[in-house]
Order: C-alpha cells, then sequence, then structure tokens
C-alpha cells in the first residue's frame, strides 16, 4: 500500500501555493492596469503625433511595453487560477479531514449527531467557505492594496500628489463602505439555503420510509414554507448588495472625476493614461466589497469548524486508558473493563510489536468496541504519527461512506489515487468480482453495497492511508468463510503496520500465527492466556 504525504510537507506546499498564487495575482492585475493605461497613453499620442506636423514621436519603447503587459496579463491570469485553485481545494481538503479527524478523536460521533444530515451538511459547506476564502476574499485585497499603491505612485510620478492623494481616498472610502455593510443578510440566506438542502438531502434519502408512513405531504409543505423563505432571503441579500454597490460605485465616479480634475496633466495622453489608470484602480476597488462578505462567511464558518466538534480528544466516560507508541510497536495499560454478569472486572493491559497483531474477542456486549475506541483516541494523543504516516487509522463497525463514487470516498484518504491503482485495490480485496470500479456510486450512505462490499470498501480506504495502527472492529461481518480468510490475511501481512482487531473468536486462519496475540475479553482470569 503506498504511503501518505507528510502533514507538514502538505501544509508548507499548501502555504507555498498560496502564497504563489496571490503574487501571481497581483502580477496579473499590476499587468492589466498596466496595460490599460499604457495602451490608451499610446492611443492617444499616436493620435497627436498624427495630426502635428513632421512629428518626431517614437513608437518603438511603447508598443514594445504594450505587448510585454499583454503577455504578462495573459500569463498572470492563466497561472493564477492554476495555482489559487490548487490552493483553495488543498485548504478545503485540509478543513474537511480536520473536521472528521477532530470527530473521530473524540469518540462521540454517533452519540453528537455528526453524521446527521443537517450538520454534517453545514461542515461541508463550511470546509468549502473556510477553503474559498483565499479566492473569495485574500485574493481581491491583496491585489487592490498593490494595484493602488502601483497607481498612486504611478498618478504622481506622471502628473501631481493632489491627484493620487485623490485616488488613494477614494479607495479607501470604498473600502470602509464595503467593511461597514452588514453581513446579517448573507448570513440569513446561508442558513435557509443550508437548512433547505439537508432537509431535500435526507428526504430524497428516506423518501421510501416517508412515503410509507404517509409523511409525504407534510414534507412537501414543510419544502415548501422553507422554499419561500429561501426566497425572501435571497430578495433582503440581493438589496443589501445594491446598496452597497451603488454606494461604491458613486465614491468611485466621485474619485475619477476629481483625480482628472486635480491631476493638471501635461498634455492628452498623460491625461488618458491617468484617467484610464484610475478607472481601473476603482473598477478593482469594487471588488471589495463582496470580499469582505466572503471573508466574514468564511469567519463564521471556520468558527463553527472549531466548535462543532470538541477538538481535545476525550474517550467515552468510564473508558480510561494509558497507551503508548514506539518504533517497536505499540502497548497500553490500566484499562478498567467493567464487570458483567458472566465475567468480573479487570484491569487490561497488552504489547504488540510492530506489524503484529492483536486481537481482542469477546461476545457480543463485552467491551471490544468500547476499548478499541478508546486504545485509538489515547494513541493519537501520545503520537501524531511519524514520517508522514497518521499515528492510527480506526475502522468503526459503523464507518460511514458519502454519496458519490467508490473513488471520490477513497481518494478522502489519498487524494493522489488514480483509477488504475483504485482497481488494484478493489482486485487485492476481492471487490472487483461483484464489478465495483472506482467510478461505481454507492449511494447515500453506502446503501448500494452490501453489507461484506461495505466492510472492504471501509477497510481498503483505511489501508490507503498506510497508518502505522490500524485499528479495525469487526473487519469480517458480512464476509463469507473464503471472503473473511483472504482479508484477515491480507491485515495478517502488513509489515510497518501494527493491527489491532475486534473479533467474537480468533478465526483458524489467525490461530498458527506466531505474531497474533489474543486478548479474550471474557476471560475470568486477571491475566490473558
Amino acid at each position: 500500500m503506498s504511503g501518505s504525504r507528510s502533514p507538514n510537507g502538505l501544509g508548507l506546499r499548501a502555504r507555498s501555493l498560496a502564497a504563489g498564487g496571490l503574487v501571481l495575482a497581483v502580477v496579473a492585475e499590476l499587468s492589466s492596469a498596466g496595460l490599460l493605461g499604457l495602451s490608451g497613453w499610446f492611443i492617444s499620442a499616436c493620435a497627436v503625433a498624427g495630426a502635428a506636423t513632421l512629428s518626431s514621436f517614437s513608437y518603438i519603447t511603447p508598443s514594445g511595453g504594450v505587448r510585454a503587459f499583454a503577455l504578462a496579463r495573459v500569463g498572470g491570469n492563466y497561472s493564477k487560477r492554476l495555482v489559487l485553485h490548487a490552493a483553495a481545494l488543498r485548504r478545503v481538503a485540509t478543513a474537511r479531514a480536520g473536521l472528521f479527524d477532530r470527530a473521530a478523536s473524540t469518540g462521540r460521533a454517533q452519540e453528537d449527531g455528526l453524521w446527521s444530515g443537517e450538520l454534517l451538511d453545514r461542515g461541508m459547506a463550511d470546509a468549502d467557505s473556510a477553503g474559498m476564502a483565499l479566492i473569495e476574499s485574500t485574493a481581491p485585497v491583496a491585489v487592490t492594496a498593490a494595484l493602488t499603491i502601483g497607481a498612486v505612485l504611478a498618478v504622481a510620478a506622471s502628473t501631481s500628489l493632489a491627484a493620487a492623494a485623490v485616488l488613494a481616498a477614494g479607495v479607501v472610502g470604498m473600502a470602509m463602505i464595503a467593511h461597514r455593510t452588514p453581513n446579517t443578510a448573507r448570513e440569513a440566506e446561508q442558513h435557509t439555503r443550508k437548512a433547505l438542502r439537508a432537509e431535500l438531502v435526507t428526504a430524497v434519502d428516506a423518501w421510501t420510509e416517508l412515503a410509507s408512513l404517509g409523511a409525504a405531504e407534510q414534507l412537501a409543505a414543510r419544502t415548501t414554507v422553507r422554499l419561500a423563505r429561501l426566497d425572501t432571503a435571497r430578495e433582503a441579500a440581493g438589496r443589501s448588495r445594491h446598496r452597497t454597490m451603488l454606494a461604491t460605485s458613486l465614491i468611485g465616479a466621485a474619485t475619477l472625476t476629481a483625480a482628472v480634475a486635480t491631476g493638471h496633466a501635461p498634455d492628452a495622453p498623460t491625461f488618458v493614461f491617468v484617467a484610464l489608470l484610475a478607472l481601473g484602480v476603482l473598477a478593482q476597488a469594487e471588488q471589495l466589497a463582496p470580499a469582505v462578505e466572503a471573508r466574514a462567511t468564511a469567519r463564521a464558518a471556520h468558527r463553527r469548524l472549531i466548535t462543532s466538534v470538541p477538538t481535545t480528544a476525550s474517550a467515552p466516560a468510564g473508558a480510561e486508558i494509558r497507551a503508548w507508541s514506539t518504533e517497536q510497536g505499540i502497548g497500553f495499560a490500566d484499562y478498567h473493563l467493567p464487570p458483567t454478569a458472566l465475567r468480573p472486572g479487570r484491569v487490561l493491559g497488552a504489547t504488540v510489536a510492530r506489524g503484529a497483531m492483536l486481537v481482542v474477542t469477546g461476545r457480543s456486549g463485552s467491551g471490544k468496541s468500547t476499548l478499541l475506541r478508546a486504545l485509538a483516541s489515547s494513541l493519537r494523543q501520545a503520537n501524531d504519527g511519524r514520517d508522514g504516516r497518521p499515528a492510527v487509522v480506526a475502522v468503526a463497525a459503523d464507518d460511514h461512506l458519502f454519496t458519490g463514487t467508490l473513488g471520490s470516498n477513497w481518494r478522502l484518504a489519498d487524494a493522489a489515487l488514480t483509477d488504475d491503482e483504485i482497481g488494484e485495490r478493489l482486485a487485492q480485496l476481492r471487490l472487483n468480482d461483484s464489478g465495483l470500479t472506482a467510478t461505481t456510486p454507492v449511494g447515500p450512505g453506502g446503501r448500494q453495497l452490501s453489507g461484506g462490499e461495505l466492510r472492504r470498501v471501509y477497510l481498503g480506504r483505511a489501508l490507503a492511508r498506510h497508518p502505522h495502527v490500524l485499528i479495525v472492529d469487526e473487519p469480517t461481518t458480512g464476509l463469507d468463510d473464503r471472503t473473511a480468510r483472504h482479508v484477515l490475511g491480507i491485515l495478517a501481512k502488513l509489515p510497518d503496520t501494527t493491527v489491532v482487531l475486534a473479533l467474537h473468536d480468533v478465526p483458524e486462519c489467525l490461530e498458527a500465527s506466531w505474531h497474533v496475540t489474543r486478548l479474550p475479553l471474557d476471560h475470568t482470569s486477571q491475566e490473558a492466556p
């Protein structure tokens, strides 16, 4: 299985992409403004020279400058889009992964309703808003600032300081209008839209059940009400945007008029140059209003992302455990196994060598899943991962698939997986026998797959992360004996991964293996045999 990329390396590359994208955005817009101003000056100068007698005007240098600005504008815009979108997508992926990493580390994802339609939908939308703020907010602000500085210097050098000061004051005024615009209308619109989308997703997912209950009409009526609220919220947000754009346009027009009037240009080409350059800067400054809205939305989304799920790992109440992870393997101690009617309580501990396997056995209700959750949580706190590999990846008995394709779900673990690589992994898990491919739709929550297929899809996604410790609850559920032996054989042959399994009993295919340790929770003595 291929290893994951280093988290530190990924973070550095993401920051480098973002910085590079912002630089390219500034270069592209400066080139656009330079092309606008210089081409206007060039055309005016040519017209003046053509009207004059015996003119000695040279067109070679300015025409070369126009070509240079045009090429820089085209190249900068193309490169900016590529780099900024790549950086934004990395941020979106990081925000989404962080949401579920924090959820998994709490061990309370199901109890807190993380997978419920509204919360899950809001989390994904918030991750998108937080990630795309680079394009929608940061880039416009950086470009406007750089463009204003460059234009003010150019106007001051070509005409007067008064015109440059007027231009700078106009941009500042437009920025203040954009900054003070209340964002409540946009927030209300987004909240209403998210609630409607969550309800529609849930309704589509459970339509058969709702129809059998006779609730279809009630759901349709409630959806109609939500649609009406969305229309009202959109109208309010539209009016707010219109007022802001009108105010900034008026300030821009007044600034352009004042800058041209106070410029005292010595000739017509310079007058055209100042007018066009100021027009370009003010047009860019009008993008500050939507940028401020996007920034406010991203901040609210970021707050929700870090507060919806606790950021510190915690095991369920009563499941305290002390665990450690080293290059030689893992271990845990001081785990208090509660008593049941069939066994007394006791304190558990075990050590597992690197590349070996620990099989926790016991009947249903013996506490296997609780132990695995506590162990995963404690190991995550003990070690954040080495060599770019995650410290722990856990596959719960009730894991989750997102609506989409099998490949899109597996690429949550490794975004670089190709369709061919996914095909190889499917063949390894014998999922290709069922006709599954990277483009196979899994349906809402994986409903289009059988129980045995789901278990192997969960497992394949976890193996794509190549973790130091792989914890799997009931890996053979829904599998026939032959497929179960094959899957357990794969897990037993992971040389660089310590594997912890929860099973009802150790199967024959693992009993003879020297590197498999058994920890029976139903055993009545103080130590496992």
